[in-house]
């Protein structure tokens, strides 16, 4: 009979699940134990194994540029194409060993680009490079493949002229002898379209920044570069160095020295040589500039230094009128400046006054 058939095998199946019930229930701490100990056995065992793998993502990989010292000595260098907004946000997916999953990072598997396959100038293709290991598995796509360059030729120019350009002036009750750069020429090194325009360099220099204090000064000033049109150029891959250092600078150096200046009064009392003619006399002597700034190299400890004079004479032999001399100043070697290097001596001459009860 049907009906009896099933009766039969449901009361078999409720009777079997009966037993396993008072079963579990015997010892059931122990059983539980068990139960645990081999779900970390197999779980060992799943990491264990390195042909089990997961596949992760990453979402902002960098690549990195090696090799740029091996192509410039090789005579290139790449001038674009390898910008940051080009190498960074780059999406990496990979196959990772089950047991490193979580260890695993971008950098383990050296996304990168290898400069040192560039062999000619012009629009090259790279391609992209990554690093496969039994420990973290290999990379199985990405989102960025290859990376299109501009290449030229990498060259090399010496005795590049340094150029001082001066603004502000020096610190008042000074004055600046001439500035001097170190080093006097340059040499630079870059992309051939931009080097072979390359004429100056030119050292950007403002005198306002000096302290107010007699002696020489070195300052380290900011540079460019400039075409025979004095334009600027940019200085993107593009190194300067003294000639023949090999070491980078991103400065010149300026001396200058300063001298404390005061002014000296012109003076003119022994200037005139002869008398006017009989009947006229020289009623004054007057010097225009009356005074001049000057500054000494020991000015601070000359104080004996106090005057200034013209250099030659003032000839008023038989002279009956007014007279203007133009006479050089008399310089000597220490003095480091003069405001005016000539004077002009006034010689007012006027008739005698009648003498008392002679006739005018």
């Amino acid at each position: 009979m049907p009906n009896e058939g099933n009766d039969r095998e449901r009361s078999g199946m409720i009777g079997l699940l009966k037993s396993f019930w008072t079963w579990l229930r015997r010892d059931w701490a122990w059983k539980l134990a068990c139960l645990v100990l081999a779900i970390f056995l197999w779980g060992g065992l799943i990491t264990q194994d390195t042909s089990l793998v997961r596949t992760k993502s990453f979402n902002d990989v960098t690549i990195s540029v090696v090799n740029a010292d091996a192509l410039l000595r090789s005579g290139y260098i790449v001038v674009s194409g390898l910008e940051t907004e080009k190498l960074s946000g780059v999406r990496m997916r990979v196959d990772v060993p089950q047991r490193m999953y979580e260890q695993a990072a971008a950098s383990n598997y050296n996304v990168r680009v290898d400069l040192s396959r560039i062999r000619a100038a012009g629009t090259q293709t790279l391609q992209v490079l990554t690093t496969s290991s039994t420990t973290y598995g290999s990379v199985t796509d990405l989102s960025v493949s290859t990376i299109e360059v501009e290449v030229e030729e990498y060259v090399t120019r010496s005795r590049i002229p340094v150029r001082i350009e001066t603004t502000g002036s020096a610190p008042e009750g000074f004055y600046a002898a001439a500035a001097s750069a170190d080093p006097i020429y340059v040499e630079i090194a870059g992309p051939k379209s931009l080097t072979e325009s390359v004429v100056r360099c030119v050292a950007h220099y403002d005198m306002s920044a000096l302290a107010a204090q007699a002696g020489t000064e070195r300052t380290a000033v900011p540079f460019s570069l400039q075409d025979r049109q004095e334009q600027e150029i940019a200085q993107d891959n593009m190194t300067v160095s003294p000639i023949n250092s090999g070491v980078n600078i991103d400065s010149i150096t300026i001396e200058q020295t300063l001298y404390p200046m005061r002014a000296l009064p012109v003076d003119v009392s022994a200037v005139c040589s002869g008398t006017p003619k009989k009947g006229y006399h020289i009623a004054s002597v007057t010097a225009e500039p009356s005074s001049v700034k000057v500054a000494y190299s020991e000015l601070v400890d000359d104080q004996t230094m106090d005057k200034i004079y013209p250099s030659g004479t003032a000839d008023v032999t038989d002279l009956t009128e007014t007279t203007v001399f133009p006479l050089s100043l008399s310089r000597g070697s220490d003095l480091k400046y003069i405001s005016a290097t000539s004077v002009y001596v006034t010689v007012v001459i006027e008739p005698d006054e009648p003498e008392a009860g002679e006739a005018p």
